[in-house]
């Protein structure tokens, strides 16, 4: 009889693990072909360029992803044109287009030179702050404003940027597993510290949607693990001139944020001549989902007063 059991029981185990390979060979088949298809890829000045344009009119922002990320980390903004690259190292961009901020920045103006595109809104998000604090720096004639969001700006040691990688991401396949198994609450619960934040989001299904794909858009890490290296290099040894930037600068950061410090944003709206420094009071990381409303009204009265949205 135990015999018998522990036959039936090898046997569920095998069936159980053949079931969860062919779900996750079915998955990685299917979003693998999504990201492909989603992005283009041209070959500009500065090397090759993996893209994505989201919307036909108005402004063109050029949204700069976090770390990790890629191209499919942006989102659509209202009334305007969104220009949104995989930085290099991530998905089908190489590393050789660009490893330093400053390299990076030029990769996006040889990106707009094939484009037909003069100026754009650049935005940071996270890690993509370092490349966009460098274009404009490095390219004020073509940089309309600067939207800095919870952006690194200053420089991170190794060794506290190391411990922010999520121990779930370590593999494509465990990352996957966690997501799918764990499920959106589990997950918010895990990256999100404060019940407070976590109650904004579990409570809304929309900002839900929206944390779901920001998580999805990390995998896989196989195709992002360059980029991410090339960050925390970048990350640990900072000087990016920020106060020769002349472009009208909005900067947004919570103050409960762990991954990159509320004092990161402070100190680079005081390195900006005329930065606004808005500050949302106990967001974390996830502020632009938590917090939406309030991110996006910021951004809204500022491209305002601009004149840069009608």
């Amino acid at each position: 009889m135990i015999k018998k059991m522990a036959y039936g029981l090898l046997a569920l185990l095998i069936l159980g693990t053949g079931l969860v390979l062919v779900s996750y060979s079915n998955f990685s088949e299917e979003r693998l072909t999504a990201i492909k298809t989603g992005s283009k890829i041209l070959d500009t000045a500065a090397g090759t360029m993996e893209y994505q344009q989201i919307g036909n009119n108005g402004p063109v922002l050029l949204f700069l992803h976090g770390t990790p990320g890629g191209y499919d980390q942006a989102v659509p903004f209202e009334g305007m044109r969104v220009l949104a690259p995989s930085r290099p190292g991530y998905l089908r961009t190489p590393l050789d287009t660009g490893r330093t901020p400053q390299e990076q920045a030029d990769a996006y103006a040889a990106l707009m030179d094939s484009l037909g595109i003069d100026q754009v809104i650049v935005v940071g998000a996270s890690g993509g702050g370092p490349s966009a604090i460098a274009f404009a720096v490095r390219h004020p004639d073509r940089t309309v404003a600067l939207i800095a969001l919870e952006a690194v700006s200053q420089t991170i040691s190794l060794e506290d940027l190391e411990i922010e990688m999520p121990f779930f991401m370590s593999s494509d396949f465990y990352m996957w597993a966690t997501l799918t198994f764990m499920g959106l609450e589990g997950i918010v619960e895990l990256v999100v510290p404060n019940p407070k934040n976590q109650r904004l989001l579990l409570n809304d299904p929309v900002k839900l949607g929206m944390m779901e794909s920001l998580m999805w858009s990390s995998w896989p890490m196989s195709l992002r693990g360059l980029g991410d290296a090339n960050d925390l290099t970048q990350f640990a040894d900072i000087d990016l001139n920020a106060s020769a930037i002349s472009a009208p600068t909005l900067i947004i950061h919570g103050t409960e944020d762990i991954n990159v410090e509320y004092t990161q944003s402070v100190t680079l709206a005081q390195q900006i001549p005329g930065a606004i420094l808005h500050t949302v009071d106990g967001a974390d990381h996830m502020m632009p989902y938590s917090h939406s409303e309030e991110m996006m009204a910021a951004i809204e009265e500022f491209l305002t007063g601009l004149g840069a949205l009608r």
